[in-house]
């Protein structure tokens, strides 16, 4: 999937983070002109809001989209831009209102209670730093339909984006 609409990661104070070189991109810089092989694994700088139960800043953003509803199921897709470069991933979130995943496309779906995980497809499992992830996916809902909450990606915090 392309990346370049938006890259929030972008904006991100590579100071901040621990490197193992010298070179640091600039500001301006993209995180696609740096070796993604070498790209460290830890904590980013990010310019929004990081998630009230997580110290550390956020090294992922999500984008949650309602794209059809009807009374009893709806339509959705996530994309996830990750500051990090991913050899695989799983994105996991929780629903408030007892909605229940039935199909998903580009991930596996596997559900406990209100916790939804999608795993990476063997095609779309790498993402290079500040790239995207996405999948969509068939839901069931009654009564209400919150935005689900609480997205991860391989067990870190992931803001919500806007």
């Amino acid at each position: 999937l392309p990346s370049a609409p938006s890259l929030p990661p972008a904006t991100s104070k590579p100071a901040d983070r621990t490197t193992q070189g010298t070179k640091q991109p600039e500001k301006s810089g993209k995180p696609e002109g740096r070796n993604r092989h070498t790209e460290p694994q830890g904590t980013s700088s990010s310019t929004g809001r990081t998630e009230p139960d997580e110290s550390e800043d956020p090294v992922c953003r999500v984008e949650y989209d309602l794209v059809n509803q009807w009374p009893d199921g709806f339509q959705a897709t996530v994309t996830v831009t990750s500051a990090p470069s991913l050899d695989s991933w799983r994105v996991a979130w929780s629903f408030r209102d007892g909605q229940k995943v039935g199909q998903m496309w580009d991930a596996s779906v596997s559900q406990d209670g209100s916790r939804v995980t999608a795993t990476a497809a063997d095609y779309n499992k790498s993402v290079p730093a500040g790239g995207d992830l996405a999948f969509g996916f068939l839901a069931s809902w009654h009564g209400k339909n919150s935005p689900p909450y609480d997205f991860e990606v391989n067990g870190h915090a992931c803001a919500m984006g806007s």
